[in-house]
């Protein structure tokens, strides 16, 4: 009487799935393991995409906001610490 896991596992059937398992998610080229690693870098760029996507939008803002006059004297006063002849100017650091 042959013990029934070892009389399973000698299937010839068996085996060929087995082998084939191990040879899709191991050894191939396009292996799961594989894919599985290109999707996690997807996901990764498609973050990226996302944050410059939103920078760009941001700046997009700043710049048509920077065609009012007023703002791009605000915005080049605050940024660049430009000044107009004869006014002093004082900087203020707070911690944080």
């Amino acid at each position: 009487m042959k013990w029934a896991p070892f009389k399973f596992l000698t299937n010839r059937f068996i085996i060929a799935i087995l082998f084939f398992l191990i040879w899709i998610i191991f050894i191939d080229d396009n292996s799961l393991l594989y894919l599985r690693n290109l999707n996690h870098q997807i996901e990764k760029l498609e973050e990226k995409k996302a944050f410059y996507l939103e920078s760009i939008k941001k700046q997009k803002q700043t710049l048509k906001d920077l065609k009012d006059e007023q703002k791009l004297q605000k915005y080049v006063r605050e940024k660049l610490l430009l000044k107009k002849e004869g006014e002093d100017i004082y900087i203020i650091e707070t911690a944080k």
